[in-house]
């Protein structure tokens, strides 16, 4: 939550819009960051010789499909049975 702040905040302060999508370049792969419509974000690791075209490709198309679905009342009831 602290980078997809600091992505948003950015985008504020330079006028850039919605942030889409934040990819973090590190020694041994590779972090992107999409936001769901309802305000959560999805997290994918890859390896660093992974097509990151592809990758933000299928987060882009799991994050239209996830997004109508995995509201936050439902993800609280999932998480509440992970619980019990």
């Amino acid at each position: 939550s602290g980078l997809t702040s600091l992505t948003a905040g950015a985008s504020r302060i330079f006028e850039g819009g919605a942030v889409n999508q934040t990819v973090v370049e590190m020694e041994r792969g590779f972090l992107f960051i999409m936001s769901i419509s309802d305000g959560s974000s999805l997290a994918v690791l890859s390896h660093p010789e992974a097509d990151i075209g592809l990758v933000g490709y299928e987060m882009a198309l799991l994050v239209d499909r996830a997004g109508t679905v995995l509201t936050p009342d439902l993800r609280a009831e999932l998480q509440g049975s992970l619980l019990n």
